[in-house]
């Protein structure tokens, strides 16, 4: 039989490890395919712009989403430095499949943005730097997203939300590296974690918050997140700095801070690193005290957001949507919100004296599983939940299945639990009435508050052995 030379040659190729200066060749070459089909996308809303802009508002976007896409391959290159050829070319080809199916999502225009961030961006377009950044738009909006805001309202005849959306889908890349970081102290081969990667960054609530709707909450999950995982390795000064920015983006982020108490217990962190998390909050404002806004409002506008709406649920994944549908919703506001805020503190002091109890036994994934229960429990029990706040719960769920494979219905129950909510606040009829979410997400805390209890019941030496691949 007659050697195939050139397919023995090649296959040989695929199966070597490529040295620093091939991989960013591929790196390199693969980002310029992605560049030309990048520009060769579909744009719709470019249309309602003079033709004349079209090449450079083609080369803008084209341009920012490359760079979304050379900065995420790079990492994973990174990661994967020591994988074979071929698996190296299919994450570049793996990575642009996913990123070039999000930008066929971006021509959706939500209510939030036709209403609010466009107004504020065309506004913020019409003055000076220093004058956006004392304005007092969104009085009940910390200056940090406002910041980023004002970078997009310096492009000047443009499709903002295209960039708006740009902003969400580059956190994504942080969120999917502190999702593979969570999953990696257990998880060891670097096949296995970026295969993490690349399902953190396809969650069904993930693509919709961002790619879709617009929604900014990547970036404060992302930050707090990584916070968790520079915790659980002993770094507790860079920890802290990451929960004090994620703080300055979203109030939500206080869902995340009961996870100190069981990070201080294990002498993850000490005292005074906690102090950081108002110094980094404080940080994140010297820009907008600078142009001149008072000291009151950046310390009082997470109370401001507190303070709006009278409702119980938000489409939010909560126990209150089996109350009475006949009754106004002010008046079942009067009726059940002092029970449902005690509720969910007595949901955090549950956990803070579970984890007392058994601090000895505090292993990783008793950290992990803490701080789910309160990305998802405690949402479940308060008032006013919008849909997007147990968004670090899906996410995180997907950090504890990889840890412990035993856990896969965490996040299949808060994903599906997130999806029917977030069908209800975007076009089309929803999949499943919002009791359903109720009840998936009612199973899905159960399920994590048990699993918290048994880990914490197990010795350090019982945690489940390292998953390979």
């Amino acid at each position: 039989m007659t050697k195939d030379f050139a397919s023995d040659a090649l296959r040989g190729a695929l199966k070597k490890r490529l040295p620093w200066w091939a991989q960013a060749l591929l790196w390199a070459m693969a980002t310029a395919v992605f560049y030309a089909f990048a520009v060769n996308a579909r744009y719709a809303r470019m249309d309602e712009f003079a033709e004349y802009r079209l090449d450079e508002m083609l080369m803008i976007t084209a341009t920012a989403f490359t760079a979304i896409f050379a900065v995420s391959l790079a990492v994973q290159l990174r990661v994967g430095r020591r994988l074979e050829c071929w698996m190296q070319v299919m994450l570049a080809l793996l990575t642009g499949l996913i990123l070039l199916a999000k930008i066929s999502l971006l021509d959706y225009v939500s209510d939030d943005y036709s209403i609010f961030l466009s107004n504020w961006i065309y506004d913020y377009s019409q003055m000076s730097l220093k004058q956006g950044l004392g304005w007092y738009i969104a009085t009940d909006y910390t200056p940090p997203y406002l910041y980023l805001l004002q970078f997009v309202s310096r492009v000047d005849s443009y499709p903002w939300q295209y960039l708006v959306k740009a902003i969400s889908i580059f956190a994504e890349i942080l969120l999917a590296y502190a999702v593979m970081q969570i999953a990696g102290l257990r998880v060891k081969g670097s096949g296995a974690k970026l295969l993490i990667y690349h399902i953190a960054s396809l969650l069904p609530t993930v693509v919709f918050n961002g790619a879709y709707w617009g929604q900014c909450d990547v970036i404060y999950t992302s930050l707090c997140l990584m916070g968790l995982y520079l915790g659980l390795t002993g770094r507790g000064a860079r920890s802290m700095i990451a929960f004090g920015i994620a703080l300055s983006f979203k109030l939500q982020t206080v869902f995340f801070l009961p996870v100190l108490l069981p990070l201080w217990l294990r002498k993850d962190i000490k005292l005074r690193h906690v102090l950081l998390i108002p110094v980094m909050y404080m940080v994140m404002m010297i820009p907008a005290l600078w142009a001149g806004k008072s000291l009151n409002h950046v310390l009082t506008a997470y109370t401001k957001q507190a303070g709006q709406y009278s409702f119980m649920t938000m489409n939010g994944p909560s126990l209150y949507h089996f109350l009475p549908s006949g009754i106004d919703a002010g008046a079942l506001y009067e009726m059940f919100s002092g029970m449902a805020m005690a509720l969910g503190f007595a949901m955090v002091l549950a956990m803070c004296v579970l984890v007392c109890v058994y601090r000895e036994n505090l292993s990783d994934e008793s950290v992990m599983l803490a701080c789910l229960l309160m990305l998802s429990g405690v949402p479940f029990f308060l008032p006013k939940m919008h849909e997007r706040y147990t968004f670090g719960a899906d996410v995180l769920a997907l950090a504890v299945a990889a840890v412990n494979p035993r856990r896969i219905a965490l996040p299949l129950l808060f994903g599906l639990a997130s999806y029917i909510c977030y069908t209800a606040g975007l076009p089309g009829d929803t999949i499943m009435e919002l009791k359903w979410a109720t009840m998936f997400q009612a199973a899905g805390v159960a399920l994590t508050a048990a699993a918290l209890w048994r880990s914490l019941r197990e010795s350090r030496e019982a945690i489940p052995s390292e998953v390979k691949a």
